[in-house]
């Protein structure tokens, strides 16, 4: 998908990949299988293709710096409107950033306005872990492979990914989100990180909008990937 794609998409509001709910596995990996509380101030979160998700104020205010990017204006406008944090808007090229400076019980949230594909590896200086929910999900497969040479050339050894896919039959449904297979990860990822599959679920009966959509099943799997 294309950033016109998109912004066509966030402009009709058909915003079917956001989530109003927290994700789980954000917990339990960001919080009670995170770094201690005291410790996180040194840790700075990166979310590619971030949308307006609500896991983005959840990270800062459980003391994660957060980065995110996305190409949608008005999904960025929006993550500040609706969690009604003030920001400080700095226009450049390629990205414009919106930036809510860190306060009392929340840490600074910064998203860039952009193209994700015009990120260089110096735009994530410090970043040291990766949340991916939804954005190789939202990509085709003849663009997940573009979106991982684009990861692997971001990423600095020691790096930490949770990402967190959905496997369906594929014929079933028109993405995005798109079905992902564990197989798919470990031929992309297998000899530049070492992979964790960390838990996984069926959660078809916790989606009716899938389930009327034409889904038999939906099975939503977290990793843990480590660049080495």
């Amino acid at each position: 998908m294309q950033p016109e794609f998109w912004l066509e998409r966030w402009h009709n509001g058909e915003t079917g990949l956001h989530q109003e709910q927290w994700n789980p596995y954000r917990r339990y990996f960001y919080g009670e299988k995170g770094a201690p509380q005291e410790k996180r101030h040194a840790l700075k979160i990166f979310v590619p293709l971030c949308g307006k998700s609500v896991d983005i104020l959840w990270l800062a205010k459980n003391g994660y710096e957060v980065l995110g990017v996305e190409c949608s204006e008005i999904a960025v406008k929006d993550f500040f409107e609706a969690q009604q944090l003030e920001y400080q808007l700095v226009e450049g090229k390629p990205f414009n950033r919106y930036i809510a400076e860190a306060s009392e019980g929340q840490a600074r949230i910064e998203l860039w306005q952009g193209d994700f594909f015009d990120l260089v590896k110096a735009d994530i200086v410090g970043i040291t872990d990766i949340y991916d929910r939804a954005s190789m999900i939202a990509l085709p497969e003849a663009m997940r492979l573009d979106y991982f040479n684009k990861m692997l050339e971001l990423q600095c050894d020691g790096m930490r990914t949770l990402l967190i896919t959905l496997t369906y039959p594929q014929d079933e449904m028109n993405g995005p989100p798109f079905s992902v297979l564990e197989e798919e990860i470990n031929e992309l990822y297998g000899a530049d990180f070492k992979i964790d599959k960390l838990l996984g679920k069926d959660i078809l009966v916790d989606e009716p909008k899938f389930q009327q959509r034409g889904l038999t099943s939906l099975y939503e799997t977290a990793y843990k990937l480590t660049r080495k």
